[in-house]
């Protein structure tokens, strides 16, 4: 097994799982969500000091997280062929790093409105904005959309995401096409 698949199947191993490794806290911390909830459904810490160590504690944190995912019946995220996570629903673009932003002026009024693609660059975090006021709406998020592909490889999509609700009616109330 290449070191990438061994990296992919620990990840996928410890889905919903995460280390806490702190001064007075170290264990495995289990967090489970339906797709587009922003709160755990379930959530549990397994201490190392309480399960008797720390491979003991991530053994029954993955048990845990099992019997909770058949419970609440939670599927774990899908991969695409090239081990990617084929879509995130947690944000409007569908793809980890690329999300649809506005900004407002000191009234409340929107002041503008983009697509924002992060992405890592020799290990420092980078931002990259797309208007849709300059761009529009769909090409906005083309330019996204590749600027994220760009730095990560993972596979673009076809279909643009739906406008939300409040952006249709921003277009409608101030005459704008986007």
């Amino acid at each position: 097994m290449s070191q990438k698949n061994a990296i992919k199947a620990l990840a996928d191993a410890d889905y919903g799982i995460t280390r806490l490794d702190y001064a007075r806290t170290k264990g495995w911390w289990v967090r489970l969500y339906r797709p587009g909830s922003k709160k755990p459904d379930a959530s549990k810490l397994f201490s190392d000091s309480v399960c008797n160590g720390y491979e003991a504690a991530r053994v029954a944190a993955r048990k845990w997280r099992d019997e909770k995912m058949a419970e609440l019946d939670i599927q774990p995220r899908q991969r695409d062929g090239n081990g990617h996570f084929t879509t995130y629903s947690r944000n409007r673009s569908g793809i980890i790093g690329v999300r649809l932003c506005h900004d407002y002026t000191a009234d409340g009024s929107i002041s503008r409105i983009y697509w924002e693609a992060k992405f890592m660059v020799n290990g420092k975090q980078r931002v990259r904005s797309y208007s849709v006021w300059k761009y529009g709406y769909e090409y906005a998020w083309r330019l996204a959309i590749a600027e994220r592909q760009r730095h990560d490889g993972e596979p673009v999509p076809d279909t643009v995401p739906e406008r939300p609700d409040w952006l249709v009616a921003l277009t409608v109330t101030q005459g704008l096409t986007l």
